[in-house]
């Protein structure tokens, strides 16, 4: 890339060269043209009274032949030569000696604008390279001269020469600090990738905890190497999480496989033996086993909800689901006491899955009652501007202030030791929160002082119309 850019800027370099040079060059033509021009319009006027009739009563042929009228309009530089109508020399400015004014073989030149006569460039002549302006003087209808006006190129082309060294000498070093200047621009930008490169390699499932640190470096390297180290520090942590899933996962299915597994060899002994046995076995498995039935879906839940496929959401009623938990979970709550209130506003349309919202409105009741002695447990549905708000409210013991921002992890529970004696997997909240996170909403947690807690959920809502499907 560095290569592609040096050799743009090369080539930008060379074509304003090029360009300037031609510039240059044309302008000093154009000054010699316009100063030839000046010099012939002088001559002319100066033969208007010479010609007979129009012309005066002198020929124009006598006085171009006199050298020194001639050589009043010549100068350094600057000659005069003038030819019959058959080509033959009349008279010519002393500065020209012995030579003469070519009369052929010029190379046609592009006079500027507002000039007139004839024009032409000789690069060889009896004087050097020149610029010649030439006019035909005539008398009546017959042409009866021809004056030539010649402008020196030498000091026009040793000029160009230095303009010429001077820009491509100048393109060439230009060149070279550009090439230099490439190189280490490009050793200073592909060093920084490289060593991002190492890194990545040297980067393993097991080695998360590298970082660049690059500190004080403000350019966009710096701005990759920081985005990298983020990058990085998030990795680490979702390997942490997935190692600390995969181990309380494990002593999770543990315990109920270890009774299971206890359970089953009783039976072996005992069961045909000892009734009692048999029931107290049984009954251990039957538990045991939803226990893992209910850790292995609340684990294919987060899974699911990991990735959910938006593109099968539908247009669903909160205010039936809501109603629905609370008719389902009411009989459940009464046998501990507990009062079930439902006050959900009508009209509450999300898009989602309606089994996953169940489960989140179900997990939230559920772990309300779980965790309330006495008291009542309130699920209150309303509309806050474009979002339905969800709040589940208990009379429980409330959550430790501390324990309120872990508490959507997997398998955390705010009190351990109390915690063994509720029934729950641990993930309740975590399989709440990756549900609510893939319906593009939001849910919080609050425990006042004086106990109780309430879990809000933002949705948010489609409005009746906006989606045809219900």
């Amino acid at each position: 890339m560095t290569l592609w850019y040096a050799s743009v800027l090369a080539v930008l370099l060379l074509v304003f060269a090029v360009v300037a040079y031609a510039g240059a060059r044309r302008v000093l033509f154009v000054s010699l043209a316009q100063r030839a021009d000046g010099v012939a319009g002088e001559i002319l006027e100066a033969l208007k009274p010479t010609f007979n009739g129009p012309f005066g009563p002198v020929s124009p042929v006598t006085m171009l032949s006199d050298q020194a009228t001639l050589d009043t309009f010549a100068g350094p530089g600057v000659y005069v030569e003038a030819f019959n109508r058959d080509g033959y020399p009349l008279g010519k400015s002393s500065n020209l000696g012995t030579a003469d004014l070519p009369t052929s073989g010029y190379q046609a030149w592009r006079a500027p604008v507002g000039t007139s006569g004839g024009w032409g460039v000789a690069g060889r002549s009896a004087i050097g390279p020149i610029l010649a302006h030439w006019h035909t003087i005539s008398s009546g209808s017959s042409a009866v001269a021809t004056v030539y006006v010649a402008e020196s190129l030498d000091y026009t082309e040793q000029s160009l020469r230095a303009l010429a060294i001077l820009l491509f000498g100048g393109w060439a070093l230009g060149l070279l600090v550009i090439a230099s200047a490439s190189l280490v621009l490009a050793r200073r930008a592909i060093g920084p990738i490289d060593e991002i490169a190492r890194a990545v390699r040297d980067i393993g499932g097991e080695d998360l905890g590298k970082r660049l640190n690059w500190q004080g470096r403000p350019d966009e390297l710096g701005a990759l190497a920081a985005t990298f180290d983020a990058m990085l520090a998030r990795l680490e942590a979702a390997f942490a999480r997935e190692r600390r899933f995969i181990a309380d996962a494990s002593h999770e299915l543990k315990t109920p496989l270890t009774v299971i597994n206890a359970n089953a060899q009783m039976l072996e002994r005992w069961a045909v033996r000892d009734e009692r046995s048999r029931a107290e076995a049984l009954a251990a498995i039957r538990s045991e086993s939803a226990t893992m039935a209910k850790i292995i879906n609340a684990m294919l839940t987060l899974a699911k909800t990991d990735s959910v496929d938006q593109s099968a959401f539908e247009v669903v009623d909160l205010h039936a689901l809501v109603n629905d938990v609370a008719t389902g979970l009411r009989p459940t709550a009464e046998s501990k006491g507990l009062r079930l209130v439902a006050d959900a506003d009508g009209g509450m349309l999300v898009r989602g899955e309606p089994a996953l919202l169940r489960q989140l409105i179900a997990n939230l009741t559920e772990n309300a009652i779980k965790f309330t002695e006495t008291g009542s447990v309130t699920l209150s549905l309303h509309r806050n501007g474009s979002a339905a708000l969800l709040d589940v409210r208990d009379t429980g013991p409330g959550i430790p202030p501390h324990a309120l921002e872990h508490i959507f992890e997997r398998f955390f529970r705010a009190d351990p030791a109390r915690s063994r004696d509720v029934e729950g997997t641990g993930l309740g909240l975590a399989v709440v929160n990756n549900i609510v996170r893939a319906h593009g909403g939001t849910v919080s947690a609050d425990s006042g002082p004086a106990g109780g807690t309430v879990i809000s959920v933002s949705l948010p809502v489609v409005d009746a119309g906006e989606d045809g499907e219900m």
